[in-house]
């Protein structure tokens, strides 16, 4: 129909917008779908976790039943930079973790009423650096890192963070850690498929 602009086109459209109420409803559908409460798939998923953004499921909140505990120990605020603590442990003292953390490395969000407004600067080079996997043996001890959380999101500023602190929490996710030995190989699709870990922290218990 498009490629032969025949004048009855304009016509026949002008008619079929003028049918009623069933086909409004049939095109509306289409274009507006049904608001879901499920998220989608995570290959459809942006796991890089912009701002105004939210952190979608599947995510695991971290606790004694995971194979690996994720606790935030601290935050302490430096100027315009949260340094956020966090823990890694594990009650099997033969629990591995494979280092670097991926798909998704240990990352400091600070949520307000659960929507993304700061996190820690991502790094400029994303890639891998070459080197090789290894294991690190949680099970006999702690893995500590700190995290510098430093860029607020548009229409966010600490000072409104100091005088609301019951309003935001200091996030720390990383990627739910598959089992078996340290491995190198990515996805074979290039698609994240393991959900978050997630460990949280009020800004109203930071340290001082």
């Amino acid at each position: 129909m498009r490629r032969t602009l025949l004048p009855a086109v304009p016509v026949l459209l002008l008619a079929l917008a003028g049918c009623g109420g069933n086909s409004d409803a049939v095109t509306g559908d289409q274009a507006h779908p049904a608001p879901t409460t499920t998220s989608p798939p995570l290959k459809q998923q942006d796991r890089s976790l912009p701002c105004d953004s939210t952190v979608e499921r599947p995510v695991v909140v971290s606790g004694p039943d995971e194979p690996l505990q994720l606790t935030v120990t601290s935050l302490r605020r430096q100027g315009s930079t949260l340094r956020t603590t966090y823990k890694i442990t594990s009650g099997d003292r033969k629990e591995m973790l494979s280092l670097p953390i991926g798909e998704i490395p240990p990352t400091a969000l600070l949520l307000k009423h659960g929507v993304i407004v700061g996190r820690q600067k991502p790094p400029a080079d994303k890639g891998p650096d070459g080197s090789p996997a290894i294991g690190y043996p949680v099970g006999k001890r702690p893995y500590t890192k700190t995290l510098a959380l430093d860029s607020l999101c548009r229409g966010t500023t600490w000072s409104d963070v100091d005088k609301h602190p019951g309003d935001y929490q200091v996030v720390v996710v990383m990627s739910v850690q598959p089992d078996g030995p340290p491995s190198d190989k990515e996805p074979a699709d290039g698609v994240h498929k393991l959900p978050l870990l997630e460990a949280t922290r009020d800004i109203s218990t930071k340290s001082q």
